[in-house]
């Protein structure tokens, strides 16, 4: 398995670009995610979803359900290689849309589909940064930073 893919999540969220993912190198990082969020600061470092194994500390004691349907009920490595994709699990939800970029699933997923995990690798920074800080002037336009 490739870094790229190590990084990427079953669903598509490309741990690389996280900042609890880069909080394990930046101790002043990690002191800030933790003291926002009132936990312990190894809380508040994660090494990715497959590393892990779907068990996201900070998410609660449950691995995740995406990671356990795709990965281990399934076997498949990606969301999108199942028959069932796209499915509820990857439903866009505006519940902590401004904090989590569960919404861009469905689009990560398709670019590694139609173009290779390394594709997303390489884009993620900029896709996590248009994420949060774009806007969308016109309907149906493109993000406008």
């Amino acid at each position: 398995m490739s870094d790229a893919e190590e990084l990427t999540a079953p669903c598509g969220l490309y741990c690389g670009v996280c900042p609890l993912y880069q909080a394990q190198a930046d101790k002043a990082l990690a002191e800030k995610l933790a003291s926002r969020r009132g936990l312990p600061i190894e809380v508040c470092k994660c090494s990715g979803c497959r590393p892990q194994k779907g068990h996201i500390v900070v998410m609660g004691e449950q691995i995740c359900e995406t990671y356990e349907c795709c990965v281990k009920s399934k076997g498949f490595g990606f969301c999108y290689q199942c028959p069932d994709f796209p499915c509820s699990k990857l439903a866009p939800c505006a519940d902590r849309a401004a904090e989590i970029p569960h919404n861009t699933k469905i689009y990560n997923l398709l670019l590694i589909q139609k173009e290779g995990v390394e594709s997303l690798a390489k884009v993620a920074d900029k896709l996590r940064h248009q994420y949060f800080r774009a806007k969308k002037v016109r309907p149906g336009g493109e993000p406008q930073l």
